[in-house]
């Protein structure tokens, strides 16, 4: 079968991932799920900026190459999980955002209510525990989260966003690089003030009644 569309719009969003500074050099990796059994991946050491179609492999659901010329990436456990986990995730992005990884360095997570938005589009963001890349170690950190959360904090390696699509796996990993990014500028002046719980309440109950999202998050 011939994924042309699909293929392009990986393409696509690995040089938005790129511009966007989420990544660098070869770093990162995208899927989509394309039947029950087969995912598109980008595949092994591909500058995610500069992909062509023929950087992007076919791979089964237990991660052997079924099309395409590349290695696959060594990350792929990672993703099969997610669609193993999750019937309903259709894209799954990995990516190195720096603000993210900072505010781990640092002790600290996403886990606090500070943007009205980051709490109606990410909830609580959890982090797995530190895993060694390009290891089984890795797809067993997110186990715990990954039916609860679309978005995922990967310690002292990046993040994994999913979605039905990935034009919104992309629009979580935008959301999460961008609370990273304003936090940590806040703490650059000062101890940061959380939203009050009750606020954090009436912003929950807004997400679906009045912005309709209803993909799944962790409550604080």
């Amino acid at each position: 079968m011939n994924y042309h569309l699909q293929v392009q719009e990986i393409i696509e969003i690995g040089r938005r991932m790129h511009q966007g500074g989420y990544i660098v050099g070869t770093e990162g990796n995208i899927s989509v799920r394309v039947s029950p059994d087969e995912i598109l991946i980008t595949a092994s050491g591909k500058r995610k900026g500069e992909m062509q179609p023929e950087d992007v492999v076919i791979v089964d659901a237990n991660g052997q190459l079924r099309a395409g010329d590349g290695r696959v990436s060594t990350e792929v456990a990672l993703h099969l999980e997610v669609y193993r986990q999750r019937s309903d995730v259709q894209a799954v992005i990995h990516a190195h955002p720096p603000y993210c990884i900072a505010l781990m360095l640092s002790g600290r997570t996403l886990d606090v209510p500070i943007l009205p938005e980051s709490v109606i589009l990410l909830g609580k963001v959890p982090r797995a525990k530190y895993a060694r890349p390009s290891t089984r170690q890795v797809p067993d950190s997110i186990r715990p989260f990954i039916r609860q959360t679309d978005v995922v904090l990967l310690d002292r390696h990046g993040s994994l966003t999913v979605g039905q699509s990935l034009e919104e796996a992309f629009l979580k990993l935008e959301a999460l690089e961008h609370a990273a990014k304003v936090y940590w500028m806040a703490l650059q002046v000062g101890e940061v003030t959380p939203l009050p719980w009750e606020e954090v309440k009436a912003l929950m109950e807004l997400r679906q009644s009045t912005y309709g999202i209803h993909w799944p998050i962790i409550a604080f």
